[in-house]
């Protein structure tokens, strides 16, 4: 750290003497000596100015406010209550002389006490916010070029492993083809062959009888050689006779290769290995300001409508000794399906995405609904306990109970908070300690028992007047779905998109994330009876449906 110079006293420089202050006026803007400040203390007119210590001076030093007018250069005296702004004595005879003299008074005044005040508060709160929204952003962005890193290297290993796979594909082709000419090559070689040594057999026979001929005319009688000619010549006329038959069926074969088009054309027509596209898609990056509700200045980015969306069975499977609607279900990252089972067994069950029972979760009482905490934890509802259990999935020796109020339902868990659906009371915020924050939308209804949350809302269904609300993270209400498609709406959850998929009384519906559109995906044509339970997951894009008594469903969304 660089070494900072003393500040000197004031009144002493101006008396050219040199001499270090101890002490700062935050009126006066400069420091005094000891001897100095007693003298300032003494005058009436700087008898009540703040005074500080250099060493706490040196905390604000670097902070800069400006103590004159902008406009005239002079000390702002005054203070205009109605333009909420700090002037000089220029200013209020000229730009506030409408002003009564209730709404320009001392600045003095205006500060006292402003270290307790709203304003000062709000600007903590603003800032504190703000600040956390920039950590969430560089958190974000931190993130995204880390994705873009991972990305990369996942092309790199894409065209290698394409590379390779196309040389081998290549070279089974050429091992194929090979073979293929092998065999033809052979064929074609053995029918010569065979017509070859056909012919060497015929030519032996034909130089024996020549020989034959020159011996008999030399050595036979003339009876000898009359006979002979006639028998060799009979000879003669047949073996000429199968030779020509023989010739007449010969052919010859010629061998040429016709490369495959696509092949052929491959380095003409292919002109790249590959193209790297850059999907530019909305980064949900946003500074909140402080006068303006979160939820109102929400990037919506490129949202799906919900006419588009339709889902696709997966899977079903039935819930061990069920017989009663699922409360609540939620998939955690390992793809293990954690259940609810209030009204039924009364158990919280664990099966594989293929329907398998892998176990039962101890419990202190039924539990009613479940939030995903982190990988390996969960935190569960007991209705008519007044406590909740944080719950390690991977170690059920580890277990956290948080005190809360009595009858708490609906959970939901959001940037390390916890939001509890408390009937009477409203929906109630707290850490994962179980310290209250906040409660917000205050006298919950008996028919409110499931929440869910993102960044910036909060979603509850309120089965007694049949709504489904969103509202922002301070209870701000947003909009509120009412539709006969959704006769009796219980459980919900959110897409990416903040669309909400909802469960009725017959059907799950999915609700637009501006309240204005639904679209219902499921009705009892697709086997829905009483359904209770959804919940979305984004990373698989999954929707799991307590579709009917004690049975769930799998379903993917497109």
């Amino acid at each position: 750290m660089a070494y900072k110079l003393n500040i000197q006293c004031g009144p002493c420089g101006y008396e050219e003497k040199t001499k270090n202050a101890k002490i700062w006026c935050t009126n006066c803007e400069e420091g005094f000596c000891r001897e100095c400040e007693k003298s300032h203390k003494s005058m009436k007119v700087s008898r009540d100015h703040k005074m500080i210590s250099v060493e706490d001076y040196r905390q604000i030093e670097d902070i800069t406010v400006n103590m004159n007018c902008e406009i005239h250069g002079k000390k702002l005296d005054l203070y205009c209550k109605k333009h909420d702004i700090a002037i000089c004595v220029v200013c209020a005879p000229s730009a506030h002389k409408t002003c009564s003299s209730s709404d320009v008074f001392s600045i003095d005044e205006a500060s006292k006490n402003v270290k307790q005040s709203s304003a000062l508060s709000d600007l903590e709160e603003t800032i504190s916010k703000t600040l956390d929204d920039v950590k969430y952003c560089i958190n974000d962005r931190e993130t995204a070029w880390k994705n873009v890193d991972k990305e990369e290297q996942t092309i790199r290993k894409t065209i290698a492993e394409t590379r390779l796979s196309l040389t081998k594909y290549l070279d089974e082709l050429e091992r194929k083809l090979l073979l293929d000419l092998k065999s033809q090559h052979e064929n074609c070689k053995s029918k010569y062959i065979k017509i070859f040594d056909q012919m060497k057999q015929i030519e032996k026979e034909l130089e024996n009888m020549r020989e034959q001929t020159l011996k008999m005319k030399r050595f036979a009688s003339d009876l000898q050689v009359f006979l002979g000619t006639r028998q060799l010549n009979k000879t003669i006329t047949e073996k000429i006779g199968s030779l020509k038959a023989d010739m007449k069926d010969h052919t010859n074969n010629r061998m040429e290769i016709e490369i495959h088009h696509v092949i052929s054309s491959l380095m003409e027509e292919v002109k790249q290995f590959g193209e790297i596209k850059v999907f530019v898609t909305k980064a949900g990056l946003e500074l909140k300001d402080a006068k303006i509700d979160q939820a109102q200045i929400h990037i919506q980015g490129s949202m799906q409508n919900v006419c588009n969306i339709s889902l696709h069975l997966k899977q079903k499977f039935d819930i061990k000794g069920s017989e009663k609607t699922i409360t609540a279900c939620t998939i955690l990252h390992d793809d293990t399906v954690i259940i609810a089972d209030y009204f039924g067994s009364g158990k919280l069950l664990e099966y594989n995405n293929n329907g398998k029972h892998i176990r039962d979760i101890p419990v202190s009482a039924k539990p009613f609904d479940i939030t995903a905490v982190d990988t390996d934890r969960i935190a569960v509802t007991y209705p008519g306990a007044n406590y909740l259990v944080i719950i390690n999935t991977k170690n059920d020796s580890e277990r956290k109970k948080i005190q809360c109020s009595f009858n708490g339902r609906g959970i939901s868990f959001q940037d390390q908070k916890l939001y509890v659906v408390v009937y009477k009371e409203g929906i109630e915020v707290m850490d994962l300690n179980g310290k209250k924050l906040n409660t917000i939308v205050n006298g919950i209804s008996l028919g409110v028992f499931s929440i869910t949350t993102t960044r910036e809302r909060i979603y509850y269904t309120d089965n007694n007047s049949r709504t489904v609300h969103c509202c922002s993270m301070t209870g701000k209400e947003i909009w509120v779905f009412k539709d006969q498609s959704i006769s009796s709406p219980r459980c919900l959850s959110v897409d990416t998109n903040q669309n909400v998929f909802v469960v009725g009384q017959h059907n799950l519906t999915l609700i637009q994330h501006d309240g204005k559109d639904s679209k219902v995906l499921l009705t009892d044509h697709d086997e829905l009876d009483k359904p209770g339970a959804v919940y979305y997951c984004k990373e698989k894009k999954i929707v799991c449906l307590g579709y009917k008594r004690g049975s769930i469903a799998m379903y993917q969304v497109s």
